[in-house]
């Protein structure tokens, strides 16, 4: 049985006749429709992207300015509450220097 499979496994090829193919211009038919749509679709999201890229940023421009000028006022905030406690003689020089 074996020797029958592969006698039918060969044979000879048959000739294939040329059909007539017709080749899309990428920018035509399905698939010029598809690649515009997806074009189409990346485009919107780094629209959207960059926008919210920007609002972040802004974002993170305000709280570093914010932050800034929160530690510019604890230290002179700082420097304030120690100048009142030298001058109510409960705070020693020496305790400042550390």
């Amino acid at each position: 049985m074996s020797k029958k499979r592969n006698s039918q496994g060969k044979g000879e090829l048959a000739p294939v006749h040329e059909a007539e193919m017709t080749i899309l211009p990428p920018a035509g038919g399905i698939v010029g429709e598809f690649l515009t749509d997806t074009e189409n679709m990346f485009r919107a999201r780094s629209m959207r992207m960059k926008s919210l890229f920007a609002r972040i940023n802004e974002t993170g421009q305000r709280m570093e300015g914010l932050l800034r000028m929160a530690a510019e006022r604890i230290d002179a905030a700082e420097a304030r509450l120690e100048d009142d406690l030298r001058g109510q003689g409960l705070l020693a020089d020496t305790e400042t220097e550390e």
